[in-house]
Parts: structure tokens; sequence; C-alpha cells
């Protein structure tokens, strides 16, 4: 009988290595491999279709009742939509907590508020500067077409405001979209089948907002080409910021924060020009995104 205790210890290590790995798999002693980042905050047993159901069943009634609840004169948008906002982290929230555990919930938001997740370099400075980009160019059209859109009055203090409310108000969103829905469907269909799943009920849910300030069908029908392109350029930020889920609220965030800033929703400057100037825009860049990824949108490189 062999005597382990005489043998060298590297000679016991190799020996459990090709017992237990890939012959001739030669690893330093006691290194373990860690996994990658995003398959750390991630589990197999999450499931989107769960996700949207319990969504449909927590947004339904809101969304039936919006504009019957009053209205926040100030973005001119119904009461009832602050709820909507929040009903995709409540969703992924409840589930997550459900099937993973408290812990596992608390995690996935905080991870909403890591701005250190953002491991994208030039990446993350294209989450900061498209938002504001896509907007001010809208606005820039529509002043060379004739509109006689003056720029509003720059107001420091109200904007910094407003970003602290649209980023709780992204995170409430985001947390459930990209957060939690988007990442298992990526890895089964791809980026460019979920993006466009996820930009669906993101369409269907801004509606009765864009009724409160008087859309029409072809502010609806723009809202959709937008909808669709900004989760494509979403999905493609995302993968290139190392799956950061602080980018996609601190993105979405902008969105608004920028919507505001170049073009005041109070007033009669919102007009179907100015949706179809920006959605086009977007339109383009997500066209860029697909072409330049040959549709992966980043996802080999985020792995």
């Amino acid at each position: 009988m062999i005597n382990l205790r005489s043998l060298p210890r590297s000679c016991i290590e190799r020996a459990a290595l090709g017992a237990f790995g890939p012959i001739g798999y030669d690893l330093p002693p006691r290194q373990i491999a860690r996994p990658h980042p995003r398959e750390a905050t991630l589990s197999d047993d999450r499931s989107p279709t769960a996700f949207f159901l319990l969504l449909v069943i927590i947004a339904l009634p809101l969304w039936l009742v919006s504009g019957r609840l009053g209205v926040i004169s100030a973005l001119r948008i119904p009461t009832s939509d602050l709820a909507l906002a929040f009903s995709p982290l409540a969703a992924a929230f409840a589930i997550t907590a459900r099937r993973e555990g408290w812990g596992a919930a608390t995690t996935l938001l905080k991870r909403a508020f890591d701005p250190t997740s953002m491991r994208g370099g030039r990446w993350n400075v294209a989450t900061v500067l498209i938002p504001p980009s896509v907007y001010a160019t809208s606005w820039a059209v529509m002043r060379l077409a004739g509109s006689g859109a003056a720029m509003p009055p720059f107001e420091p203090l109200r904007l910094v405001l407003f970003l602290g409310l649209f980023l709780v108000l992204g995170a409430g969103e985001e947390v459930g979209w990209m957060g939690y829905a988007f990442e298992p469907m990526q890895r089964r269909w791809g980026a460019l089948p979920a993006s466009a799943i996820i930009a669906g009920p993101w369409w269907l849910g801004h509606l009765p907002s864009m009724a409160e300030i008087g859309a029409t069908r072809a502010d609806i029908a723009w809202w959709a080409l937008g909808a669709l392109g900004l989760r494509i350029v979403m999905a493609w930020l995302y993968n290139n910021t190392g799956a950061s889920l602080f980018a996609m609220v601190l993105f979405h965030a902008l969105l608004n924060l920028s919507r505001i800033a170049t073009f005041p929703v109070v007033g009669s400057h919102y007009v179907t020009a100015y949706q179809a100037a920006a959605y086009l825009g977007v339109a383009g860049l997500a066209v860029v995104a697909l072409m330049t990824t040959r549709g992966r949108l980043g996802h080999d490189d985020a792995r």
C-alpha cells in the first residue's frame, strides 16, 4: 500500500488534477478559476416568461385606469405612470426573492446603483453622451427646418432635481428589463431578439402618458420605432460596459433629462416632427450597431 503521507504534496495535487480534470491540463497549485462577473450575478433559474406574466398582473390594472387618477402638471403624465414605472422592478424583485432568496433580490437592486460596474472605457462615455446628442440633434434639425423652437433656459438646479427623479424612475424600469429579463433571453436567442421582445411592452407601457399629452397615431408609430431602436442601442451599450445595470439606469435617466432640457414637455413644442427627428436618429444608430457587430451587439465581447 502506498503511504500518501510520504509523497510530495505537488504529486498529490497533480494526481487529483489528472483524476478530476482533463489529462495534461496543468494548473499551478491551488489556482481556482473565477467565474466571469456576468455569470456571478446571474442564476440559471431566472425565467423571463414568469417575469412577463407577473408584470402583466401588476401593470395591467394601473395601465387601464391611467389618466383617471390625476395628472402631474409639471410633467403632464398621469399619476399612475409613477406606479407603472416601478412595475418591472416589482416583478423582478418578487420573482428573484421567491426563487433565489432575499440576498439575490437585494443584490439585483444594488446593481442598479453601482457606478463601479461600468467597465467599458469609451463605452461609458458613449452611455453618457448619446442621450443628449440625440435630442440636441433633434432640436437642431427642427430649428433648421424653421420650426421656431427656441432652446429653453438653462436651469441647473431644476435639471439636477430632475436627474435624481429620473434615476429612480429609470431603476424602476431597468431592474426588470435589463437586470432580470434581458440576459436570459440574450443567452438563449441572441441580443437582437431579446431587445425586440423588451421593446414591445416598453412601448405599450408608455402609451397612457403619450395619450395624456395628446399624442397622435403618428406619434405612437414613431415611438414604436424609437422603442425598438433604443432597446437595440441599450443592448449594445450593456454588453460593452461589462453588463452594467447602472449604465442602463443612467442612460434611461439621461434620455428623459435630455428630452426635458432640449424640448420641454409642457408647451406647444411637443410635436410629431420632434418625435420623428429623435427616433430616426436613434434608428440610424441602431442600424450602425447591428451592422458593425453583425447583429451580435457586443454579446461575444461581453463574455
